[in-house]
């Protein structure tokens, strides 16, 4: 589709939020979805948990079957040793939406992609905008594919949130944690289904199983922690994963796998700045909030602000200020609840108060 073309709303980022917004604004506007990569991530992206009320933004994809029949992992029980020394379970039904599911993600995300183009949304890959400006009512945007514009420009870069910044949006980044994981081969017989999650002195653990026959294993610490150095080994990594005897039940035999690493802290951009970059201008998913992994919110978080930009961008059609106005105040309502609970999760490990850790995000 090289050339020129005016569309209702373009969106930059063909992730999980960017693909569900381009969904959900079909069939009644035209949509025209950016992707500067030209092919799928080569490592396997991490982020691998649904809750049940995911059910609903699915069925409103029209993908509930399809996703029902794609493998994925009903979510089991999850035991923790968190805010005390010895383990606490939780049982997964006492969600009233549902247990939830633990994806195979590569899956997932081909699935999305799928679905944006059977709704008739124009996908562009291997395309990133060098020039973007708002003339007259309409972005502008200048690819190496041709010239684009549309009075509604949607961020959905992810955690980088590379659109906004490159329009002189600020995002307050200013927690170090980082991320270090692996995904270690354990075949597909093994019954263990816990997600299970272990505190320490300088981080927290997460391991669960995934549909694939492998288990992920993540590690989060301070980024200028001296240990992450060590840790990046995988023997290293692994070994010291098993001094905690929750998680050696599940690892005791597994082979060390090629270790990788991410930021994982919360990175947002203020609500209050989507304004700055110019009319018409939105954020979704991680672009907007990427949260701590903490929270297991993220990709649900892409699904439900795509859905809100949604309901915003069909509204603002008539009344621009309105329809932006509510999605605004939603968003803002939703980062004040995430905050709070966040802080209040790094506040249970009353036994590592004093650790530089846990003091930075109390």
């Amino acid at each position: 589709m090289a050339g020129q073309g005016h569309f209702d709303a373009i969106i930059v980022g063909a992730g999980p939020a960017g693909l569900a917004l381009a969904t959900m604004l079909r069939p009644e506007l035209r949509v025209l979805v950016l992707e500067r990569r030209a092919q799928p991530a080569k490592a396997p992206p991490i982020g691998e948990s649904l809750p049940g009320a995911t059910a609903v933004l699915l069925q409103r994809l029209q993908l509930w079957e399809r996703f029902q029949q794609a493998g994925h992992r009903e979510r089991g029980g999850a035991v923790a040793v968190w805010d005390q020394e010895s383990p606490v379970w939780q049982d997964a039904i006492r969600d009233p939406a549902g247990p939830g599911w633990h994806l195979d993600r590569g899956r997932f995300e081909a699935m999305l992609r799928q679905r944006a183009l059977e709704a008739g949304a124009d996908l562009l890959e291997g395309c990133a905008p060098s020039d973007i400006r708002h003339h007259q009512g309409l972005w502008q945007l200048a690819t190496p594919q041709g010239r684009f514009q549309a009075p509604v420009l949607v961020d959905a870069t992810g955690r980088s949130g590379s659109l906004g910044r490159q329009l002189g949006l600020k995002r307050q980044s200013g927690d170090p944690l980082l991320c270090l994981y692996s995904f270690l081969e354990q075949g597909s017989q093994r019954q263990d289904s816990t997600l299970r999650l272990q505190a320490d002195a300088q981080g927290w653990w997460y391991t669960v199983p995934l549909p694939q026959g492998q288990r992920v294993l993540a590690y989060h610490l301070d980024g200028d922690d001296p240990q992450g150095r060590q840790l990046r080994r995988p023997e290293a990594f692994l070994a010291k994963a098993r001094q905690h005897p929750l998680l050696a039940e599940v690892l005791a035999d597994l082979p060390p796998a090629q270790l990788r690493c991410r930021a994982a802290g919360t990175s947002l951009l203020p609500v209050e700045e989507l304004p700055k970059a110019g009319p018409g201008f939105l954020a979704i998913g991680d672009a907007l909030l990427a949260f701590d992994p903490i929270a297991s919110q993220g990709i649900f978080h892409s699904l439900a602000s795509a859905a809100s930009a949604t309901k915003a961008i069909k509204a603002g059609l008539d009344h621009p200020d309105l329809g932006l106005g509510a999605y605004q105040q939603e968003m803002q309502a939703v980062t004040q609840r995430y905050l709070w609970h966040l802080k209040a999760s790094y506040q249970g490990p009353r036994r590592f108060s004093q650790e530089p850790f846990w003091q930075r995000r109390q």
